[in-house]
């Protein structure tokens, strides 16, 4: 045996990565040696573990040696191989195995976040050879840290490779990119993939809108965010009401991320919301979006009215009150409330009537309503609604009430009256029927008194019973009573039974009034007495006591009997020394009654006149007998004399006196009414009684005296108008009637002295008048009184509030409309299409208040509307023109004439204009004729007055338009007609403008007028005279402009020839005006003074607007033109002689010739008159003048260009102006001596030195204002 020995020892190796290894390990010996390979579990040579060399293993052992097929990094390591045979120790060789591999990576791609705004660390560890060099790449692009401070790159060499780090400082969303990390070695290179995600809060949410909504739902939409890197979880759709705020009345919905459409529900209708959107992912929430206002649509109320209450206001009416819904069941704008009622009877189920009551937002907590013309005492149950556009919602709980109690509608039946004794009268009846009682009958009132007085309600007594029986006492005795009954509730008395009747027993009566005893004779005495106030019966008899007073008390009275009708007793056979004492007694049915009062006598032989009769009140009817009693006892008999109201009697016809004394009167009247006085008298004494009496008839008409007035009460006061009239009043009865109605009548108790008529119509003329009764008759009516009811017909409203037009219908608010005062009784609706003539009646009874809906109306459609109203006062009519909406809800445009507001246009007050005559067509048409007719008549107007006949003769025609050349020595060649047959054209210089050529009279001292004077000047015979004035064919269009200026001339100065009108020129500049002061005895001389207004003479045909304020007593003074050129003119006056009114009133004055074309301004001077120097008359106004030469027009060509602005607007003056010399000279018409005319040159030297020279009362021309 031989131990093993090595014949190839295995040895260190290298290997390329990924090739296949062999490692040798052979030994030899005896027995032949086995092999075996283990390698390290760890990085040191221990722990040695055997090879995996199964056969999907890269390991092999073959034929001892080491095969590592594709071997890879994790191969390399210590390797143990042994070779043992038994024999010995075997043999064993340690080597280590190094894999030669190019850089790698574990990981070859890789994800990692990191949140915005914080560091994060990004590693690359590679594996292989060393040096191994890392590079970054950041999206395939080199990384350079030195371009963003951000990136800090470090690495770290290991012990089997290299490990690189980034580290990124406050990431932002552009940080997220790809990082390669590259690394190379000799052997090769690899990389890895970091996918770096920058993850945030999502971005905010945008679009957020509506897509679809209702009453309590609202779709919305929107556009999903950057989801910050990281996907969306859910998305919060947060709303609040808009009165809400987000932190306290937030709610939210939770969507999924991956929604964009979302739908919130269980809102609340008719309520604006703010909804915004919050986008969710992992990281967090985003912000809020914009916020958007939705409005949910209205529905119908949820919820009933609250807190209903119901109260009776009188027997007719209840009073309801409630309060909103709450305000989560509106649903919208409460528009009203519509109440319902009904009679709450048992078993019947009857339908609610309806009263809409209009939503106030005064009275926004709490509405209520009255309902009224309800059945006395009857139970009602009530239920309210609200509504609002939409519709009407839940009714409230019913609530049950009954109305006030009423009166008794009916009186109790069945009364009877049964008499029980003298002073007692039993009452019976029986409860008016149940459904007339109107309420709980708390009892009967017994309303009685004495028949007699009945009309007198002072003398009524009340009696009150729970029981249908009373009995009544304490009555008078053998007294005829009224009675009535009634039954009363809380609402009040009922109506009374009929009046029932009944007399109370007889009984013994009362002591007659009085009792007299008169001495007749010595023995006898008479005895009188009156009726007993309490007759208590029918008296049968009277007996008369008698008992002498001397004797014992014990003996029994004498007694008489008397028939009832006797009222006096003669007792005879008396003793005339004894006293007596006398007393009366009255019988009835019942027995004798109690005894008057004493009497104590003693028969006389001394008689004195008395009178058994007393004083005595008789009330009869007019017309009857009365018989006044007077009788008289006396000795001797006595003398008996009447006096009526102081005046002794005087017999008459119907006045007599009786044997016994009395007085009787036949057919009595009011005239015979007043005291009676019966006086008799003897010699031992006198006596007297008074006798009133009242003579009763019908009463006289009272007065009416009218106090007030409301719409359905008249109150008015009766007054008699004879204060001592004693006819007694009963009672009145008022008669009245409507303007169109009936009379009726009505009682007035007695003793009142105002009434009131109730229940009128309202606005309604009313006659009355009041007539009085009495027991005996009803008198004469007093006169009428014509007054009338408070309240007017109704009041039309305006259309805006009346009518609320719809597409298929219109509503009318009947509460717009205004009573008058008067309650509305119904309306009348009736409607047409615009372009019909007939109207279609929609009804003639619609009920006041609430609403009235016109129904199936065609949209977008002209209507014509015609509502009446009906009061007690009359009716007004209304008419409404409207539109109804398109389906859409648009309104239609206003017809031709516009007017129309909102659609609807009301034509109320105006029933009667015909259909088809519109007044928006008519009235422009009206308006146009008529602005025709004034500029025709404007026209023909200014047309005659164009027609006026020429004022200028030929000759001066011709100088102011023709051809004039005083430098060449041409004349001009004139026409018949006076016309010039050539025209000289002349090209202004610059900002010159061109005076007019002066007229024959004018005083223009220009090389001109001097040529005329004296011939030419030496060295001026070829050459214009820089002073010259010439007619430039501008003139023409200035003469046109002046006529457009509308100037008139100013009429001549008596004595002188005609003067040139003034010529206007706006914003001239104008020479200094020269003034003539007056002087007496002198000529008049010309001086300088300031601008001054005048006052020209009123035969003037123009006011020339006082353009210089010329002083009174200056007019003569030098007037310039403040516009265009002047022209000079003559004037001599007398001497010392100052131009007047009266002067000019003198002469007619001449017009001027063609004043159109001239505005000249005139200069006025005085001096010596002379004779020869006057011009003869003008030709007369109707002689034919040629007319003047055509227009032409402007021709601006001839302008320096410079010069912009024609002549007749410049403010620069005219050469002639700046030029000439103001030398006025006398306004003869001699010629002029030569050797005193100035020359050129001498002019020129006199304007240069500004000197005074005496030359034919020249004055130096103020060349300082030129």
């Amino acid at each position: 045996n031989v131990p093993p020995r090595w014949t190839v020892e295995p040895t260190d190796k290298q290997f390329a990565q990924g090739s296949d290894a062999k490692v040798d390990c052979k030994a030899d010996g005896f027995p032949k040696p086995q092999i075996s390979w283990k390698k390290a579990a760890g990085s040191q040579p221990s722990n040695y573990r055997d090879l995996d060399t199964q056969i999907n293993s890269n390991v092999k052992i073959v034929e001892g040696a080491l095969v590592l097929k594709n071997i890879q990094k994790g191969s390399e390591g210590y390797y143990l191989c042994k070779a043992t045979n038994g024999i010995g120790r075997g043999l064993s060789a340690v080597i280590y195995i190094s894999v030669q591999a190019p850089p790698s990576f574990e990981i070859k791609n890789r994800t990692q976040t990191a949140l915005k705004g914080e560091s994060t660390v990004l590693q690359c560890e590679a594996k292989g050879e060393k040096p191994i060099g890392i590079l970054w790449n950041i999206n395939n692009k080199r990384l350079d840290g030195n371009r963003d401070p951000r990136y800090t790159v470090r690495e770290e060499i290991l012990s089997d490779g290299v490990l690189s780090t980034i580290s990124v400082r406050r990431t932002e969303r552009t940080d997220t990119a790809t990082f390669t990390c590259v690394a190379t070695n000799a052997f090769g290179s690899d990389n890895t993939s970091i996918n770096l995600i920058i993850q945030e809060v999502p971005e905010t949410p945008s679009e957020l809108k509506v897509l679809d909504k209702s009453g309590r739902n609202v779709k919305l939409s929107w556009q999903a965010p950057y989801n910050g890197n990281s996907n969306l979880t859910r998305y919060l759709i947060e709303y609040k009401p808009i009165k809400g705020t987000w932190q306290n009345d937030i709610d939210r919905v939770l969507v999924g991320g991956d929604q964009t459409i979302a739908g919130v529900f269980s809102l609340r209708p008719a309520t604006s919301y703010h909804f915004r959107i919050v986008a969710q992912n992992a990281i967090g929430s985003s912000g809020p979006s914009d916020t958007i206002t939705v409005e949910t649509s209205e529905e119908a109320p949820s919820g009933p009215p609250v807190d209903v209450r119901l109260s009776a206001v009188d027997q007719h009416t209840l009073l309801v009150s409630w309060k909103p819904p709450l305000k989560e069941h509106w649903n919208g704008d409460i528009l009203g409330y519509y109440v319902g009622y009904k009679k709450n009877t048992v078993g019947v189920d009857k339908p609610y009537m309806f009263e809409t009551v209009e939503f106030i937002k005064e009275r926004g907590t709490e509405h209520s309503l009255q309902i009224s013309n309800l059945v006395v005492f009857t139970k009602y149950a009530i239920v309210v609604q609200a509504f609002n556009k939409i519709g009407q919602g839940p009714m409230s709980e019913e609530v049950v009430e009954y109305t006030a109690e009423g009166a008794p509608s009916q009186p109790p039946e069945q009364v009877g009256l049964t008499t029980l004794s003298s002073q007692t009268i039993q009452v019976e009846w029986k409860a008016p029927p149940e459904d007339t009682a109107n309420g709980n009958i708390k009892g009967y009132k017994i309303v009685y008194g004495p028949s007699k007085l009945w009309y007198d309600v002072s003398t009524h007594d009340t009696k009150i019973s729970a029981d249908t029986a009373i009995e009544i006492h304490g009555l008078k005795k053998y007294t005829n009573y009224s009675m009535q009954v009634l039954a009363f509730t809380n609402g009040g008395d009922g109506v009374r039974s009929p009046v029932m009747t009944a007399t109370t027993e007889e009984d013994i009566p009362g002591p007659p009034q009085s009792v007299k005893a008169l001495a007749m004779t010595e023995e006898s005495i008479l005895v009188s007495w009156q009726y007993p106030e309490e007759p208590n019966g029918r008296i049968l008899e009277y007996t008369v006591y008698i008992r002498e007073i001397d004797r014992s008390r014990d003996i029994a009275p004498k007694s008489y009997k008397v028939n009832a009708v006797q009222m006096s007793y003669h007792v005879d056979k008396l003793n005339e020394n004894s006293r007596y004492e006398f007393w009366v007694t009255a019988h009835t049915s019942i027995g004798e009654g109690t005894p008057s009062t004493k009497a104590t006598i003693s028969p006389s032989s001394r008689i004195p006149a008395k009178i058994a009769s007393f004083d005595e009140t008789f009330t009869v009817p007019a017309n009857k007998d009365i018989k006044m009693p007077c009788i008289a006892v006396g000795s001797p008999a006595p003398d008996t004399e009447w006096k009526i109201n102081e005046k002794s009697f005087v017999k008459t016809d119907r006045m007599r006196l009786l044997p016994d004394g009395s007085l009787h009167i036949t057919n009595v009247t009011k005239e015979d009414m007043g005291k009676y006085k019966c006086m008799v008298n003897n010699k031992f004494g006198q006596d007297m009684i008074t006798h009133n009496l009242i003579v009763n008839g019908p009463p006289e008409p009272p007065m009416v005296i009218l106090t007030s007035q409301t719409t359905d009460t008249i109150t008015f006061k009766l007054k008699h108008e004879d204060k001592d009239d004693q006819t007694p009043v009963h009672g009145y009865t008022v008669h009245y009637k409507p303007e169109f109605g009936d009379w009726e009548e009505e009682e007035i108790g007695f003793g009142t002295d105002e009434f009131t008529l109730q229940n009128l119509w309202c606005g309604q003329r009313y006659q009355l008048y009041v007539v009085a009764y009495n027991s005996i008759g009803i008198g004469e009516r007093s006169p009428v009184v014509n007054t009338r009811t408070k309240g007017v017909e109704p009041t039309v409203p305006d259309a805006r509030s009346f009518l609320e037009v719809s597409a298929g219908s219109v509503t009318l608010s009947l509460n717009a409309w205004q009573d008058g005062g008067c309650p509305m009784i119904y309306f009348m609706v009736e409607y047409k299409p615009r372009a019909q003539r007939d109207w279609t009646l929609v009804s003639n009874n619609v009920k006041p208040g609430g609403n009235f809906v016109v129904l199936d109306l065609n949209p977008a459609t002209w209507y014509n509307l015609k509502v009446t109203a009906h009061n007690n006062a009359g009716f007004s009519i209304a008419e409404y023109e409207f539109a109804t909406l398109t389906p859409t809800g648009g309104t239609l445009a206003p017809p031709f004439g516009g007017g129309h507001d909102g659609g609807n246009l009301a034509k109320a007050g105006f029933p009667g204009i015909p259909e088809w005559l519109d007044l928006n067509i008519i009235v422009p048409i009206c308006a146009t004729v008529v602005v025709v007719c004034v500029g025709i008549l404007v026209v023909c107007v200014a047309m005659s007055r164009r027609k006026a006949p020429p004022l200028m003769n030929p000759e001066e025609y011709a100088q102011f338009y023709g051809a004039m050349n005083t430098m060449n020595g041409r004349m001009v060649t004139m026409r018949k007609d006076g016309l010039p047959y050539e025209d000289m054209g002349y090209v202004p210089p610059p900002n010159r403008k061109l005076p007019p050529v002066p007229g024959a009279n004018s005083n223009y001292n220009t090389i001109d007028r001097i040529k005329k004077a004296g011939g030419s000047i030496p060295g001026q015979e070829e050459d214009i005279s820089p002073y010259a004035t010439f007619h430039l064919l501008g003139m023409r269009e200035e003469a046109k402009q002046a006529m457009m200026n509308g100037h008139q001339t100013m009429p001549p100065t008596p004595g002188n020839g005609p003067m040139t009108p003034q010529h206007t020129r706006q914003n001239a500049q104008t020479m200094n005006p020269r003034r003539s002061m007056p002087n007496q005895g002198q000529p008049m001389q010309v001086y300088d003074a300031p601008n001054c207004d005048y006052e020209p003479p009123k035969n003037f045909q123009q006011n020339f607007g006082n353009p210089y304020d010329c002083p009174e007593g200056f007019y003569n003074g030098s007037i310039m033109s403040s516009v265009g050129y002047s022209q000079v003119a003559d004037y001599s006056g007398m001497p010392g002689q100052k131009m007047t009114q009266s002067m000019h009133g003198q002469f007619p004055p001449p017009a001027q010739p063609h004043a159109e074309f001239s505005t000249d301004t005139v200069i006025y001077k005085g001096g010596p008159p002379t004779m020869n120097n006057l011009r003869g008359p003008l030709p007369p106004g109707e002689e034919e003048f040629p007319p003047p030469p055509p227009i032409r027009s402007a021709d601006t060509s001839l302008n320096d260009s410079n010069s912009t602005t024609q002549s007749n607007v410049t403010s620069e003056c005219s050469e002639a102006e700046c030029d000439r010399e103001p030398l006025v000279k006398d306004s003869r018409g001699s010629s002029v001596d030569p050797s005193k005319e100035l020359t050129t040159e001498e002019m020129r030297k006199l304007i240069e030195r500004n000197e005074i020279v005496q030359t034919n009362g020249l004055k130096p021309y103020n060349t300082v204002n030129v």
